[in-house]
This record gives structure tokens, sequence and C-alpha cells, in this order.
């Protein structure tokens, strides 16, 4: 391993037409795109199919039903399941039996996947990193190279508190393998990792979207996503001739901390917590307009 490494950090996936030159890509969503990821191979899955849109999403499904697979289909559009589709981006709706009956997976989210799939047109290879495992991916990439990019999913094209938080939770853990080389946007993330002032739960609730999520009902979604290094898995993107699949090529669920349970589970036919997630979004929005709207990239 060499003694000298370089970083950098992109905000969100907006914000650059082309991305930097990286050795290896590591595309970040913490809430909740990439911990949903993480989950998915925690639980035994093996293939997951990041696609950018719903639309897209059902004709996959559709084509990998033909094929003889029984895929789930899981996402969201302003933070709530697509119509059609089985799961929304909980990573708390997904248990073990659910994932055996359904190894194959499609996945839409408003960021996450579009992220995964612009840091895979660079040609690099892609990593899919949450707190739940940015240790081991970080170890994973340096196996690939030493000029690691980080790429931040963002929240509507703009920057997010908590994909930046663990960007730079990871280049602090990089900085412990030797000198590490940073750009701006690296030291800004790692500052904000380095200065928070609360438990890492407490730090990610101020965020915009961390918010959002529990007024319409993901409040332990958060807490979830917040178990900082629980896991070893390692989400990489890999292809064939027609599509781009994540599949995991290391680790496994490590203990898990706090008072979440490995077998905590949340049944497919359960209903958010709020009796009308769709009417108590309308009705947050409209309370605070210069937060929260309605769009295509409001919410992962």
């Amino acid at each position: 391993m060499p003694d000298s490494f370089e970083a950098d950090v992109v905000f969100s996936c907006g914000e650059d037409k082309y991305l930097p030159v990286a050795d290896v890509w590591i595309v970040i969503d913490v809430l909740r795109a990439t911990t949903v990821m993480t989950r998915w191979f925690e639980l035994g899955g093996t293939e997951l199919y990041p696609v950018r849109t719903p639309d897209e999403a059902k004709r996959l499904v559709l084509e990998l039903k033909e094929r003889g697979s029984s895929p789930l289909l899981m996402g969201e559009v302003n933070g709530i399941p697509p119509e059609g589709f089985d799961f929304g981006n909980s990573p708390l709706e997904l248990n073990y039996e659910l994932i055996q009956d359904h190894y194959c997976g499609v996945m839409s989210t408003t960021n996450g996947t579009v992220a995964l799939l612009e840091a895979a047109s660079s040609g690099s290879p892609v990593l899919a990193a949450s707190m739940r495992n940015a240790s081991s991916v970080l170890d994973y990439a340096l196996t690939i190279g030493n000029r690691i990019g980080l790429l931040c999913s963002g929240r509507k094209r703009r920057p997010s508190w908590e994909d930046t938080l663990c960007a730079g939770a990871i280049i602090e853990e990089l900085e412990s393998h030797g000198r590490t080389l940073m750009t701006d946007s690296a030291k800004i993330a790692l500052s904000l990792w380095q200065n928070r002032s609360e438990d890492l739960h407490e730090y990610v609730r101020k965020s915009e979207h961390a918010l959002y999520l529990e007024h319409i009902g993901y409040a332990e979604d958060i807490a979830f996503c917040c178990e900082f290094n629980a896991s070893s898995v390692v989400p990489m993107l890999t292809g064939d001739n027609q599509h781009t699949i994540l599949r995991s090529v290391s680790g496994s669920a490590r203990p898990y901390h706090a008072s979440v349970n490995p077998e905590h589970k949340i049944e497919p036919s359960e209903p958010p917590k709020k009796a009308d997630p769709f009417e108590e979004l309308l009705s947050y929005t409209r309370q605070s307009p210069q937060y929260f709207f309605i769009g295509k990239k409001d919410s992962k």
C-alpha cells in the first residue's frame, strides 16, 4: 500500500458535468439509498440493479421476470414509494425471509441511484458507502488505488449535510493510513466530521432531509442509517452487456449497536406510521416552503 493518498469530494451529483480523475469512486447517500443497498447485501441479496427513473425500473422488472427472475421493485419519489413499487427506500422494510425469496432487486431513487450511474460514467470502479459500512468500503477502495473520489448524492442537486459528513468520516479514516493530499472540498467534509458536537444520530437529525423524513413518518430510518461501521458489506458496481449491477464484493453484517435488532422486521404490507403520507407531505411542504417543496429533485 502506498504511503500517500489523494482525496477529492464532489458535494452533489449535480455539481459537475464531468467528474475529476480518481482511481475509484465512493458514492454516498446516507438517507437512504446507499444504506438500503448495504442492508440488501447484509441480508443475503445477490444482485441489485440501480436505475434512474421509476419507469425505467418497471421496464427492467418486466424484463427480468421474462428471464425467470423474481425481482423486488424498490425506490422513492419525494420519499414515498411510487405507484406499483413493492417497497420504498426504507432499510427497515427489508428482512431475511424477504431476501431469501427475492435475491434480485431493482432500485430507483431521486439521488442515490443517479449518483451511482454518474460515477460509473467516469470509467473508474464504483463502490457504495454509507455510515454503516464507511470503513470497510474505504479499505476495499485502497486495494484498487490511492486516488479516492467521494461523490455525495446530495439533495436537489445541491450539497447535503449527512452525505458531506460521511465523506468526512471516510477521509479521516484515509488519513490514518498515511499522508493525504486533500482538495478544499475534502477539507470541508473532514472539518464537518471532526467538529461535530453531538452524537452522530443527533447531529444528522439537524439535516434538511432528516427533518423531512421525520415528518413523513420515517424517523426510525434515521437512527438505523447512523449506526457507524455496523457492517462490513462492500457493494460494487459491475455490469453485463446491457445493465449496471451492484454486487457485494466483501463483508457481512457486524453486530448491531444501540437498540437496533438485526431481526427487526416491518412486513411489506405494513403502511408508514402516518395515516396518509401523501397528505402529510403536502401539508408539511405548504407550511415550510422555504425548506421543503415538491419537485423532481426533492428527496432521496
